[in-house]
C-alpha cells in the first residue's frame, strides 16, 4: 500500500507542471502554425521537448519528495520503487499527448517524428525536399513511435533523477567535481577526436549499433533506453540505501 500511495503521491505532484508545460508547447505549436502560413516553415522531433522536459521534472522528484516520506515513515525502498514505478503512467501518458500533437500538427505543417526521421524510409532526410511526403499513420508505425518515445522519456527522467540523488549525496566540492567531469569529457574527447580522427568513426559505428540505427529497428534503441532506465534506477537504488535527511 505503502508503495501505491508514493505513485499517487508522485504522480498528483506532476500534474501541474505537466498541464503547464502542454499549454506551453501547444501554443507554440500554434504560432509555428500561424507563422508557417506565410513562409515555408517544416519543423522536426519536437516530441523531445517532452523527453527534456520529463529530465528536468526528475531532477525535482527527490529532496522533497525524500524528506516528506522519510516523515511519513516509508521506508527508502519503498520510496525508490514507488518512484520509478510511478515514472511508467506518467511517460505513457505524454507519449500518447505528444503523437496525438504531433498528427494534427502534420496537418497543417510537415513535420516527422524521431522515429520518422530515424527507423522509416525518410531516414535519410529526404523529407525536408519532399513536398509530396506524407506521414504514415499505420498502426505499426503509430506504436513503434509511441515505445520509442515512452522509452526515451523512461530514460530521461530516471537519469534526472538519479543526477539530483548524486548531487544531494555530495558535498560541495564533489559536486563542483561532479559537474566539471561531463564537460572534461567532452574535451578529452574532442582532444582524441582531433589526434585520432578514426575515433569519431568508431563512436559513430558504436551509437548506430545501440540505438539501431545502422540496421533501422528501432527495437535495439527501445531496448537501449529500457536497460539504461534500469541501470538508473539501480544505481539510484545504492545511492539511496543509507541516503538522510540533511538540514
Amino acid at each position: 500500500m505503502k508503495i501505491k500511495s508514493i505513485i499517487k503521491y508522485n504522480i498528483s505532484s506532476l500534474k501541474n507542471s505537466i498541464a503547464i508545460y502542454y499549454t506551453i508547447f501547444i501554443t507554440v505549436c500554434l504560432a509555428s502554425v500561424f507563422l508557417s502560413r506565410n513562409a515555408n516553415i517544416s519543423s522536426s522531433g519536437i516530441e523531445i521537448s517532452s523527453g527534456i522536459f520529463l529530465f528536468v521534472a526528475g531532477l525535482n522528484l527527490f529532496k522533497e519528495n525524500f524528506y516528506f516520506m522519510k516523515s511519513n515513515n516509508v521506508s527508502r525502498k519503498d520510496f525508490l520503487y514507488g518512484t520509478a514505478l510511478s515514472m511508467i503512467p506518467v511517460v505513457l501518458f505524454m507519449s500518447f499527448i505528444d503523437i496525438i500533437i504531433n498528427r494534427i500538427y502534420n496537418i497543417f505543417m510537415k513535420c516527422p517524428t524521431i522515429y520518422d526521421m530515424a527507423y522509416s524510409n525518410i531516414g535519410n532526410g529526404n523529407w525536408y525536399h519532399s513536398f509530396d511526403w506524407v506521414q504514415s499513420n499505420s498502426i505499426i508505425t503509430l506504436f513503434n513511435t509511441f515505445v520509442l518515445q515512452a522509452t526515451i522519456c523512461l530514460a530521461a527522467i530516471s537519469l534526472g533523477f538519479l543526477i539530483t540523488i548524486i548531487y544531494y549525496k555530495c558535498n560541495k566540492f564533489m559536486k563542483v567535481v561532479v559537474s566539471i567531469v561531463p564537460v572534461a569529457i567532452i574535451i578529452l574527447l574532442n582532444v582524441l577526436i582531433t589526434v585520432n580522427p578514426n575515433i569519431n568513426s568508431r563512436m559513430g559505428k558504436v551509437i548506430a549499433t545501440i540505438f539501431g540505427l545502422n540496421i533501422r529497428n528501432s527495437y535495439v534503441a527501445v531496448l537501449t533506453f529500457i536497460i539504461s532506465f534500469i541501470v538508473f534506477i539501480s544505481v539510484s537504488r545504492l545511492l539511496t540505501r543509507k541516503a538522510i535527511i540533511k538540514q
